[in-house]
Order: C-alpha cells, then structure tokens, then sequence
C-alpha cells in the first residue's frame, strides 16, 4: 500500500497570489529554486546546489484552484504525484498539498522522512514569503555531501544503510550497520543532525565523526566533498 505525505495550511493572502507561487517561474525561484521549461507539460527544477531534481510532468491544471504532476526521484525507480489544491476561505487561502507515491516498509522509511522533512522546510519558506514578502530560501542550502544518504533513525540512534563511494562518509571508513554519534563535534541522534552538518561545513573542510561497530567507539576525520549532480532522465 502507498503512502503519502500532506500538509495542510492557511496563508492570509489571495488565492491568486499562493497560486502564483507555485506555477510562475519567477516567483518559484524566489522561495523554492530555479525553474525552467522543458515542453509544454514539462519543467525542470533547478535548485542552486550540485543536486539536480530533474523533470516534472504536469498532469492537471486548473488555474488558482488545482495542480497535479508527477516528479521522478533521482536515483530511484519510481515518481512521486504531487496534488495541490487551494481554496478560499475568510482568512485568506487554504492549501492541501499531498505527495504519494512511497511504498510501506523499512526501506522507504529513511527515504519518506528525509523528503518530508524537507518540504516541511520549504513551506516555511513559501509562507515566510507570501506573509511577509521576504524571499530567503533556506532549504537548499548544503555546502557539502555525508555520503550517509540513506541512513537509518532507529532507538539507539542513526544506523548506516547505505555509503555512496568517494564521499565524505566512505573517506571515514563507515560501513553499513555502524551507528553514527557524533558529527563535526555535535552529537546525532538522526537524520535532522545530518542535515545541520551539511549546512554549516563546507565541501573542502576537515571534520571527524565517531560510530559504534559492534561494541567498539570509533573515530575519524576526512575531507567533504560535494554532493554529485545526478543525471535526470
């Protein structure tokens, strides 16, 4: 059975307006990342880091009411559908955004809280934008790549799934089913330290990190590098 992420909010302006946000590439560029079109049904994300989003294909379209596409996930073989359906009510607009497409199981489960994480944050950028008319976008903000993508929340803490090649991580000498406890000198309990990391450390700078293997503390220190553009389809 799939399932799905959904936020619902109210912003205190005009249908139009959070509408605009979401379809006109220069107000997405604003708040989210850069967009450019591909054909008439399709666009591409271009978000300002090494990590491109590829392509997305517009399946409904109905203007200041209703929006639907499908969004390929890099590296991975399958797309997500994203809905987005607003409403006028007293207070201003109410937006119901829903992406489904995620199978049940431990294996997506890394993958389902990193994305919802992530749009979380970027609607914190969408409504800091549309109330206040501020654009600072701070979701794509990584200066650096892990190499921990993904990895595991667990009671005992962030447990290696997978090291991707010449990254940070495998420099380390991390291995999966090591648990990760400290990062740059922080402590980490899961996913959201990984994201801070890679937000406040450069590609370029030296960091150390510590892991459990068995019942053995470890230590290391390597170098960061960037996170690799992956090619879309």
């Amino acid at each position: 059975m799939s399932r799905k992420y959904e936020r619902i909010f109210t912003v205190a302006v005009p249908v139009a307006s959070v509408w605009g946000a979401f379809t006109d590439p220069e107000e997405l560029a604003k708040w989210f990342a850069p967009v450019r079109e591909v054909d008439d049904d399709t666009r591409r994300i271009d978000p300002p880091t090494a990590l491109d989003l590829g392509e997305i294909k517009v399946e409904e379209y109905e203007v200041n009411r209703r929006l639907r596409y499908t969004e390929p996930q890099p590296g991975r073989p399958f797309n997500t559908e994203v809905t987005i359906v607003l409403e006028e009510v007293e207070s201003g607009t109410r937006v119901t955004f829903t992406r489904a497409g995620w199978d049940d199981g431990e294996e997506w489960d890394a993958l389902f809280n990193s994305t919802s994480h992530g749009s979380d944050e970027s609607f914190s950028d969408l409504i800091l934008y549309l109330e206040t008319g501020v654009a600072f976008p701070r979701h794509f903000t990584e200066r650096s790549y892990h190499g921990l993508d993904p990895a595991i929340e667990t009671p005992a803490g962030l447990v290696i799934n997978e090291v991707d090649p010449g990254t940070f991580a495998a420099r380390l000498g991390l291995q999966s089913g090591d648990i990760l406890v400290e990062l740059g000198g922080a402590a980490v309990f899961g996913r959201r330290e990984l994201w801070f990391f890679v937000r406040e450390h450069g590609a370029g700078e030296e960091a150390e990190a510590a892991w459990v293997r068995g019942r053995e503390l470890m230590r290391g220190r390597a170098i960061l590098g960037e996170r690799e553009r992956v090619a879309a389809s």
